[in-house]
């Protein structure tokens, strides 16, 4: 490989973003692999093979095959790259070699080969029915006066080298486009030849430095995450923005309703009074003084010993009864039988004296809710 940079030829179509690098760039070789191993350190010890440079020195990727024995590899002296060209690789989000669209052929393809000829390049890709790689690719340089003369260079060598005869030779003159790089990967075709290179293929094309580009990956994913999170703030900034507006919404409508509230105080403060009278005028019917009902019942009880003195009402459901008897133990009688009355609650005794053999008390009678003497009407 020389060591000197040459001017780049004429670039082939390209969707933006994706760089192309010519393939007279670069060597190309076919190697057989250990199935079920890293296919990396094996192309890296077959680079090291095919010249005096080690892989820190090049740009260089691989394809593997769908099966895993094999691998086609290409390699460029990184003098041989224009800093200008390669100035433009950093942001891109895939660098390829324009023959990439050789490495993802859907079958096998029969024995023979391939001349693609694009502004600046006319590149052999070479197929020998083994695979879906092809046997090795060859490229060269051409000006509009060196054409046939390289062309015919060209094949003489690939008959040299692979034993493939030029008259199997097919023309392609179709320039390279590629489509949209998306989830699914990137599209290349040449006329009706197409390929798809999915992620994981185009990360092993890369030509670019791989310790460069694992950090580009670190940083895209770094950016992405940061993008991520900005998005998420804003989004979460924009739904603060929703719900402050619809306290301020709210706001005004409760200060609204409370305006209201207050031209209605008067009416309110009326219609709560009124309220509060009815509740009172209730509650006063329901405790009604019933001492005629409530002297019936205490006087059904009484024993023939006991007499009344004096009656008096403690309240709605109370009732006191100043009584005296010439029996000891007929106090004791009345209560007991007070207990057993209807509507009775509790029964007190209390406030004993004895004079002249007559034994003077109070009785304090307390009666249940709702209680409605005999033959009244609660």
């Amino acid at each position: 490989m020389p060591a000197s940079p040459r001017p780049s030829p004429e670039p082939t179509n390209r969707s933006p973003g994706v760089v192309l690098v010519p393939a007279s760039r670069f060597i190309v070789r076919r190697i057989s692999l250990v199935a079920g191993q890293d296919p990396l350190p094996q192309v890296e010890l077959a680079l090291e093979t095919i010249g005096p440079f080690t892989p820190g020195q090049l740009y260089y990727g691989y394809r593997v095959s769908r099966d895993g024995t094999a691998a086609v590899f290409y390699a460029a002296y990184r003098k041989n790259i224009p800093a200008a060209d390669t100035a433009a690789w950093t942001a891109a989000p895939s660098v390829l070699p324009d023959f990439a669209v050789w490495l993802g052929q859907a079958a096998a393809v029969p024995a023979g080969i391939w001349l693609h000829e694009s502004p600046g390049t006319l590149s052999a890709i070479v197929w020998d029915g083994a695979g879906e790689l092809p046997a090795g690719l060859m490229a060269r340089e051409i000006t509009p006066a060196t054409r046939e003369a390289v062309r015919h260079d060209l094949l003489q060598e690939v008959h040299r080298r692979f034993g493939v005869a030029a008259v199997a030779a097919r023309t392609l003159q179709e320039p390279i486009v590629t489509g949209p790089l998306g989830k699914e990967g990137l599209g290349l075709s040449v006329g009706a030849q197409s390929a798809l290179l999915a992620p994981a293929q185009l990360r092993t094309m890369d030509v670019r430095d791989k310790v460069e580009l694992m950090a580009q990956r670190g940083r895209h994913k770094r950016d992405r995450i940061l993008w991520l999170a900005f998005a998420s703030a804003v989004v979460g900034l924009a739904a603060c923005v929703v719900v402050e507006a619809g306290l301020q919404v709210s706001n005004l409508l409760v200060a609204r309703q409370r305006r209201g509230l207050e031209a209605n105080a008067t009416a309110v403060e009326q219609i709560k009074q009124a309220n509060q009278l009815a509740v009172r005028m209730e509650s006063l019917a329901s405790q009604s003084l019933r001492p005629f009902e409530m002297l019936a019942v205490l006087n059904g009880a009484r024993p023939a010993a006991v007499e009344f003195v004096r009656a008096s009402t403690g309240g709605p459901r109370q009732m006191e009864i100043e009584a005296q008897s010439g029996s000891a133990s007929a106090p004791q009688e009345y209560e007991n039988a007070l207990r057993q009355a209807p509507g009775v609650e509790g029964v007190e005794l209390r406030d004993f004296r004895t004079t002249g053999g007559r034994t003077s008390f109070l009785v304090a009678v307390t009666f249940k809710p709702g209680f409605v003497g005999q033959g009244g009407a609660r």
